[in-house]
């Protein structure tokens, strides 16, 4: 499927009311020219969560959540962004239009969703059978009943090779219709040509309690297979196929969301076999990762779902290595309203095992006495340092200092910097200077889109860098909040000349201001998604200025494009000094001089 076009998201976003959106699930309340809520994305009992009519775009002063109407459905109603795109259009009866893809990537076969559904199905009617009754004994002696099994729509493939090739009515190489249906069982990972002989295939499964795997839509993805006795491996999952990508995605996170019509916490187990055993218990709000680490994706797809995750591992070095892993893709998506804890099991458990054993409730209590992440990380970083001595305290912050780089939330990031300060014993403003030591440039360019110099040239022109960089955020942040006024400004190419990233960013607002002119603050940021300004571009959106003067936005953008215009001309009147005084200038370059100093002295 193609991308939906940028065209038709802004014309949707132009077309709906943001506030008539969230007041039918949010209800607003008039507050001068904005509308006000308790913000739905964390808890408060004084309304900070505002909602502009006019920028159709809401923002909450209290977690700094913030968003057009996309934003809102995405986290709000937890929904993907072509579901959210698809859901705006619904409302108007809009059909979304694709694109046709400009990628190289390989366009996805529908059809081979129909495949593994009826493969799905044919799994489940042999545990049904006579062929399943050694897998059905199985199952109940681990203590799974016949309804779990059907929640879960688990199944068994016979011993044999050609399993499928039966069910789809063989793969003979005259028929081009079976000839096809080998190919694309071949393409979602159901069956293995033979080395040697490619036109022979095998069933990669055989003799297995067979779990499907789906997607969030509950379209059958993959399949994970168990032996029933000591066969190897234990566990044989689906490979990676077009509609199956192990990294992005998590076992029972569908049944989950079925299950639970609000999911208050996650709990992220390791195996298909845990998720099971712990609906069987009632306790179905657990997922499984599909063979590997937790992922940035798979915490990004929770936190769309919940607001508190829960990982379980085991207790012993290796479960607390993959403790720090899934912490390190975690802490950068931790803010207000948003929690990660850590559940360790006893050696030798888990939580199949362990419900089995405590029961739901002591099962739930473990759960609810999980370490938080910012406590597991500093008691786990003290202990692999003395902190009796001088060097085990430094060795502590050096150790903390990666962790706490990933921390983009602002207060998290300094309450856990002070935490290992106290620690330690060093100066909570000695750690601040030791992180932003290595990041001082970048984070001034990524703050106020200062330029790009080196010490002596940021030195010998800091005064006018500085009034360059503040024209062009106050410049920014009047389009932000007022785009229209942007179609007074013609001919801004010269924005380009300058070195530094603001002037492009600055180029490139009003190009598309000019190229959209109805445009809404929410539908102009929507430009910016997933990019990394995205949110520094969203907080110039709500800014509120001092010196604010109502009804003076577009002359306030005149003048800072005026005094951005200097000082292009400037800069490129010293560009041509210098060269003058090296190598020399033509004649064309000798005219364009003497044009600049009569406009200086102006």
């Amino acid at each position: 499927m193609g991308l939906i076009p940028q065209h038709f998201i802004q014309d949707l976003l132009n077309r709906v009311d943001i506030v008539d959106l969230i007041d039918s699930r949010v209800p607003l309340k008039k507050a001068g020219a904005n509308y006000k809520a308790c913000c739905p994305f964390h808890g408060e009992k004084t309304p900070s969560f505002n909602v502009s009519q006019t920028k159709q775009f809401y923002h909450c002063f209290g977690c700094g959540m913030n968003g057009n109407a996309i934003s809102f459905l995405m986290e709000y109603d937890r929904l993907e962004f072509p579901d959210a795109v698809e859901e705006l259009a619904m409302t108007l009866g809009l059909e979304v239009p694709r694109e046709e893809s400009t990628d190289n990537r390989p366009k996805i076969d529908n059809s081979l969703y129909d495949l593994m559904s009826k493969a799905a199905n044919f799994y489940q009617n042999q545990l049904k059978s006579p062929h399943g009754k050694n897998a059905v004994n199985y199952l109940k002696n681990r203590g799974l009943s016949g309804e779990i099994a059907k929640q879960f729509g688990l199944g068994f493939v016979p011993d044999a090779w050609d399993s499928l090739e039966k069910l789809f009515g063989g793969f003979n190489k005259t028929n081009a219709k079976n000839h096809k249906l080998k190919q694309q069982l071949i393409d979602c990972g159901m069956l293995i040509q033979k080395e040697g002989d490619s036109s022979r295939v095998y069933d990669r499964f055989r003799d297995r309690i067979m779990f499907p795997i789906k997607d969030k839509r509950g379209r059958v993805i993959a399949f994970g297979g168990r032996v029933m006795g000591d066969g190897e491996p234990k566990y044989l999952n689906s490979p990676e196929t077009p509609i199956f990508h192990k990294s992005n995605e998590l076992y029972g996170l569908f049944q989950a969301r079925q299950a639970n019509r609000n999911l208050a916490r996650i709990l992220i187990v390791e195996g298909y076999m845990d998720v099971v055993a712990l609906a069987q218990f009632g306790i179905t709000n657990a997922v499984a990762t599909l063979g590997t680490a937790t992922t940035a994706t798979h915490i990004q797809q929770l936190f769309r779902t919940s607001r508190e995750l829960v990982l379980c591992f085991d207790g012993d070095k290796a479960g607390r290595a993959a403790a720090l892993k899934a912490l390190e893709h975690g802490l950068p998506q931790l803010r207000e309203g948003r929690e990660i804890k850590l559940m360790f099991l006893p050696d030798g458990e888990d939580p199949d095992s362990m419900v089995r054993k405590v029961g739901k409730e002591e099962f739930n209590r473990l759960v609810d006495r999980s370490h938080s992440t910012f406590d597991f990380l500093l008691k786990y970083l003290s202990s692999q340092v003395n902190l009796e001595s001088v060097a085990g305290r430094g060795q502590l912050v050096h150790l903390a200092k990666p962790y706490i780089e990933k921390i983009t939330d602002p207060v998290y990031r300094d309450l856990f910097t002070l935490s290992v300060a106290e620690t330690s014993g060093l100066a909570q403003d000695k750690i601040s200077a030791l992180l932003d030591g290595g990041n001082q440039v970048k984070q001034s360019e990524a703050n106020s889109f200062a330029p790009k110099t080196n010490r002596s040239e940021a030195k010998k022109h800091s005064k006018p860098a500085q009034k360059t960089n503040k024209s062009v955020q106050l410049a920014i942040t009047l389009l932000l909040q007022q785009p229209a006024i942007g179609l007074s400004i013609e001919g801004f190419d010269w924005l380009l000349s300058f070195s530094s990233s603001g002037p492009k960013i600055l180029h490139e607002l009003l190009e598309i201001i000019h190229k959209n002119p109805n445009l809404s603050s929410g539908a102009l940021l929507e430009h910016w998604r997933g990019k990394p300004l995205y949110e520094r571009l969203a907080q110039l959106a709500i800014l509120e200025r001092e010196e604010k003067i109502k009804g003076q936005e577009k002359q306030e953008l005149l003048d800072c494009i005026d005094r951005l215009l200097t000082d292009a001309r400037n800069n490129r009147l010293r560009t041509l000094q210098d060269k003058s005084s090296t190598e020399g200038l033509t004649q064309a370059e000798k005219a364009e001089y003497q044009q600049l100093l009569l406009l200086s002295k102006q």
